[in-house]
């Protein structure tokens, strides 16, 4: 680090502060004798004696690519790079050791949450001393008071490290927060009285939740939370069908006008037109992409919200196929710019079926009018198909065999026309000279496909082609075929746009950045989208915080423990950018879907997990009263009245609300802690009913939502199959009183078969079984392929975290929480980057 710093201007400045009430109250003072030592107008403020001397090589890493035919990148990307990231890094590094003292005998460190004047004082730029004035009576949340900065027209509080600091300020108050909620969850306990419940010493006898790494649910950046996502988005494939349309956009805030525009004017409050942002040289507009992460994110959403509800217009690009759902999620690359994957479910589109030609070429049709690969300008400009155009770089190369690919399969295959092309049967197996053949066949095009690539010239035709490579078209679509393992669409495409992603013309002119857009041929290409795309969890972080949680297991920890050592080992190892900060801050949601998710835990009573109420309303209710667990969704079923006693409980959760309140605008209480904004969708004419116990209301919906529930497997547990059958599809009042766990499940069940495969029906779609069968198989081929790692940087085009081991010197939950703890008097510890 090398700074120029003028000694006189920072001594005015520090003199301001001193003297301000906030300063004072904190025992603040300057030393007048400092200045003396810096007589000079102008000082080199030195951090390290190395920075002295530029580093050529600075830019440069071992995994840099050296081979020019290789890398094809632009050096001037559409989004430029982020220059900070937050991350606790663990390198042992000599030159960043820092000391932190021990607060004093029979003190404790204060909390950074309970420090009200933290802010002020670590940010003298941007406070100047001075404390935050609220009205008297306004109670406001931190939370709210950083979406209230952010959103000013002064934008010293967008700035990247204030970001980053009021970000782990509220992570870490969430982190407490949780905390506190998992210790109140319990195994349900039966006949348990207020007076045993405010006992302490009972409490901790209990058998707690000891699942200490879904507790990180809350958190939007953990491994936990992805993985309640992909629950629910497999859920909503099994209720609906799978999706009809995969689809991904990308930012291109260098060449978004209309970004520049609002950017100098916020920035510099300065008023250019789109034909002078479109002439700032490129060093300019990233400098000011960079100074303000949170207008781009704004922008960035703001933008996606005017295109979803074109998309959804009848006139939009899915005209003939109303986009009737849709479930979307944003993620950020290279730790940078956002981007989002989604599902879409389309009303009406052809489904393939490999055996039916009419299904076929429906499917065909369907993906030409949707899809193009074309390099001729119609609807798009030739700079925007330009952004569809691959350039290999580092990340997408890939050692297979001693050759370097690309992972993405580039350059593609030119074809004459789209086609559904399905891998040889078990009937056309090939002999091992036609595969050697094959073999060699399959080399020759790929670098005939590569000399294409690099040639300017567009003139060469499919039939040119298949001349150059010595192969007429059914020799071609076989030797494809034979490296095929599922169906797989294959578009029309000349030769000359061999390196052309996917686009669809109308999406890509509104969006006006790069895109891509897959027709979902079948559940297991579904499965694929799902697991490798949209719901990807950090692999690297969920190994490490499984690998502590194994590690604790193993001793005699109490539950308070594991939360603590697993909170800690989460906040001290993952890495965040700038505009993933804002969108946390912000609470603008990373994961959308159209339709609510509710979980139905249809384990048995003996194994559900139930939370219990808060000591304050404990207090509240009388001593001998048995009513200490917050109400759940089954105990709001047994409540329903008797109006709606033939109302089964998958329909009852999933068409059903319950409120508080009679009134249509009243808060809706979930069963799932999602963080989608989805519509109540009450239905205006449906009467509201009240619950046998007066404790709520319940209104029908107009929206079915989707159901989740234990998925008990036939060949697994066929007596919790049943009797998970008979609880979802089956009306009943009591599960005790009618018997309904300890009758013969398999014999009811099978009275009742039809009546229940009919409601099944609604809830489990007939692709249901190749959906879970497609999951199933990739799960077994994940844990085989399992990486034992303990320090890796995972791939940052796959939107991996960065991992790193933490040792014994960063922060510690419990401190924050105000809980006692024991420290060295002394310690050295690294330094955060």
């Amino acid at each position: 680090m090398y700074e120029t710093i003028r000694p006189k201007v920072l001594h005015t400045a520090v003199k301001y502060l001193v003297q301000q009430e906030l300063y004072k109250d904190e025992g603040i003072v300057i030393s007048n004798d400092w200045i003396k030592e810096y007589p000079n107008e102008k000082e080199n403020f030195i951090v390290k004696n190395e920075d002295k001397k530029f580093n050529e090589t600075e830019n440069t890493g071992e995994d840099s690519d050296h081979d020019d035919n290789w890398n094809g990148s632009d050096d001037k990307p559409i989004n430029p790079v982020v220059t900070g990231t937050l991350l606790n890094d663990e390198t042992e590094d000599q030159n960043d050791i820092a000391i932190k003292f021990a607060p004093g005998e029979n003190n404790r460190p204060i909390s950074v949450l309970m420090d009200l004047k933290v802010d002020e004082l670590t940010f003298p730029k941007i406070y100047c001393g001075k404390q935050r004035k609220i009205k008297e009576n306004v109670k406001l949340t931190y939370a709210k008071i950083a979406k209230s900065e952010l959103r000013m027209f002064d934008r010293r509080c967008g700035r990247v490290l204030k970001l980053f600091f009021t970000y782990k300020k509220l992570q870490t108050r969430k982190f407490v927060d949780a905390i506190s909620i998992n210790l109140r969850k319990t195994k349900n306990t039966k006949n348990v009285t207020v007076t045993q419940m405010l006992n302490r010493d009972y409490v901790n006898g209990l058998i707690h939740n000891d699942d200490a790494f879904t507790f990180l649910r809350f958190d939007r950046s953990s491994p936990a939370f992805w993985e309640l996502k992909k629950k629910e988005l497999m859920a909503m494939n099994r209720q609906l069908e799978c999706a009809t349309i995969f689809l991904t956009l990308s930012a291109a805030e260098t060449q978004w006008s209309e970004l520049l525009v609002i950017l100098t004017k916020v920035l510099e409050n300065k008023v250019i037109t789109l034909e002078e942002a479109q002439n700032l040289s490129y060093e300019k507009r990233c400098e000011s992409i960079r100074q303000d992460p949170v207008t781009c994110v704004r922008y960035f959403e703001h933008k996606l919200k005017c295109l979803w509800e074109i998309l959804s217009a009848p006139c939009g690009p899915f005209q003939g196929y109303e986009l009737v759902d849709k479930y979307v999620r944003t993620e950020f690359q290279a730790r940078g710019s956002p981007h989002v994957h989604a599902l879409l479910w389309l009303k009406n589109a052809p489904k393939y079926d490999k055996n039916n030609p009419e299904s076929i070429e429906r499917c065909v049709e369907f993906i030409d009018k949707l899809i193009s690969v074309s390099s001729q300008p119609t609807e798009c400009s030739k700079e925007l198909i330009s952004l569809q155009r691959h350039k290999h770089s580092h990340t997408c190369k890939q050692h297979v065999n001693g050759c370097i690919i690309s992972r993405f399969g580039i350059p593609y295959f030119p074809m004459s026309k789209t086609m559904i092309l399905e891998p040889f049967s078990d009937d056309e197996k090939l002999s091992k000279k036609e595969r050697e053949e094959i073999s060699k066949s399959r080399q020759n095009v790929k670098e005939e496909l590569d000399k294409i690539s690099k040639d300017k010239d567009t003139s060469l035709t499919f039939e040119d082609f298949l001349k150059k490579i010595n192969m007429n078209e059914e020799q071609y679509i076989k030797m494809i075929r034979a490296g095929l393992k599922k169906a797989k669409v294959f578009l029309k495409r000349a030769p000359n746009e061999t390196q052309i992603n996917a686009y669809n013309p109308m999406i890509m002119s509104l969006h006006r950045a790069n895109m891509d857009i897959q027709y979902i041929l079948d559940p297991y290409a579904c499965l694929k989208y799902c697991v490798e795309y949209i719901n990807k969890s950090e692999n690297g972080m969920s190994k490490l915080l499984r690998e502590a949680l194994n590690e604790l297991k193993k001793g005699n920890h109490t539950v308070k423990e594991c939360l603590r050592v697993i909170a800690n080992k989460f906040l001290n190892s993952s890495e965040i950018s700038a505009q993933e900060a804002v969108y946390h801050i912000l609470s603008i949601p990373l994961s959308v879907s159209s339709r609510s998710t509710v979980f139905i835990n249809t384990n048995r009573p003996e194994y559900r997990i139930s939370m219990l109420k808060s000591d304050e309303i404990l207090q509240k209710l009388k001593p001998d009263s048995k009513d200490v667990f917050v109400e759940g969704l089954i105990d709001m079923y047994i409540n329903r009245q008797d109006e709606m006693k033939d109302v089964c409980l998958a329909d009852f959760a999933s068409l059903y609300n319950v409120s508080k309140r009679k009134t249509d605008n009243a808060s809706i209480t979930e069963n799932s802690d999602d963080e989608d904004v989805t519509e109540n969708e009450n239905d205006e004419k449906a009467t509201a009913f009240r619950m046998k116990n007066g404790k709520g209301w319940i209104k029908k919906r107009t929206k079915k939502k989707i159901i989740r529930y234990r998925y008990f497997k036939l060949h697994q547990d066929p007596e919790n199959y049943y009797r998970e059958q008979l609880m979802l599809f089956l009306p009943w009042s009591n599960e005790e009183e009618e018997d309904l766990l300890s009758i013969n499940h398999e014999e009811t069940f099978e009275l009742h078969k039809d009546l229940i495969q009919q409601k099944r029906s609604e809830y489990v779609h007939r692709e249901a079984s190749e959906f879970e069968k497609a999951f199933e198989e990739h799960m077994e081929r994940e844990n085989e392929s399992d990486i034992d790692d303990t320090n890796i940087e995972y791939d940052q085009e796959k939107n991996e975290f960065l991992i790193y081991e933490i040792g014994n010197n960063e922060g510690d939950i419990f401190v924050e929480m105000g809980l006692k703890t024991q420290t060295e008097k002394v310690e050295n510890f690294n330094v955060p980057k």
